[in-house]
């Protein structure tokens, strides 16, 4: 089947997009899904349920869910929202869905996920997307949005005006949608502010509002000096204190959420330490103590975790 834009992942990003779509008057929305079970209920309860926590109201989404292994749609935009790990997985399934000319727009968190499909795809577009909006999956059939609305995009390899179209359809229903020409920057930006709040969070099991204690703080200090260091290496510069203003300025937003990598280590699933944190790591070596000493508690986490379910 035809459709406009089809979305991989029906977790806590890809059902609020499904949501956001659906605000825009969209009325056929496939969402591919990598578990046959999370297919079936989703069918059986005819789409999603979306808690609108910052309205105070829930609503049936009508998505139609797929199975990722029999990707039957042609897609001209498809927008990936699975975790990063799972981007190879989804590769081959992502070539069949796209229209030759089509746009796949990448929304993970870190370095690394955009950069393979940038290799893999070559009959069409691939953008990348930073989502500053917070969500949590309940279960598969229901998602609870809890604030923010924004997303940038933009393509790092050509011009892809398109984005703008998806801008403007996306504004309809309320998302602040916006096209940048130097998708990089804002990537940066945000793995600064991931590898912060997700990692201090999960380490402590806390909500957001833990990165604004005193020792948090100085926690966040030591991972941003070594981020800058990462970062210039790649040709952006940032200073400490901004950085650290403009943390603390997102997580007084959603001071009481939880992060992505503290649900995740809640329900025994692999984190992305390895595309945060890690990824750090990965451009300076030893030279990244502090991230690297993260990295590895929170990987400890990840298999005391997974042993309890």
């Amino acid at each position: 089947m035809n459709s406009e834009i089809c979305i991989i992942g029906g977790g806590a990003v890809g059902g609020v997009l499904a949501y956001y779509l659906y605000k825009s008057g969209v009325d056929y929305i496939p969402v591919y899904y990598s578990n046959i079970d999370s297919v079936k209920e989703v069918s059986r309860n005819k789409g999603i349920n979306v808690v609108d926590r910052v309205h105070g109201f829930e609503v049936v989404v009508p998505i139609t869910p797929r199975w990722i292994q029999n990707p039957i749609d042609k897609c001209r935009f498809i927008f990936n929202a699975v975790k990063a790990y799972q981007v190879p997985s989804t590769l081959a399934s992502m070539k069949k869905l796209l229209e030759p000319g089509g746009v796949v727009l990448m929304l993970q968190n870190g370095f690394d996920s955009l950069e393979l499909v940038e290799e893999q795809v070559v009959h069409g577009k691939v953008a990348g997307g930073v989502v500053y909006y917070g969500a949590e999956r309940i279960s598969p059939t229901t998602i609870a949005y809890t604030g923010g609305n924004t997303i940038i995009a933009g393509c790092r390899k050509t011009i892809c005006p398109e984005i703008i179209e998806l801008s403007r359809l996306l504004r309809l229903g309320g998302l602040d949608f916006r096209y940048t020409n130097d998708i990089d920057y804002y990537r940066w930006l945000k793995l600064a502010l991931n590898s912060v709040v997700n990692s201090i969070t999960a380490i402590t099991s806390s909500k957001n509002k833990i990165v604004l204690e005193v020792e948090a703080q100085e926690l966040a200090r030591q991972i941003l000096i070594e981020f800058i260091e990462a970062a210039r290496l790649k040709g952006y510069n940032f200073e400490l204190d901004k950085l650290l203003e403009y943390i603390n300025r997102n997580v007084r937003i959603v001071a009481e959420n939880t992060s992505s990598m503290l649900q995740d280590l809640t329900r025994g699933s692999k984190t992305e330490i390895d595309y945060l944190n890690g990824y750090i790591v990965s451009l300076l070596g030893e030279k990244a103590p502090v991230n690297k000493a993260i990295t590895l508690l929170v990987k400890l986490l990840e298999k005391t975790r997974q042993s309890r379910h």
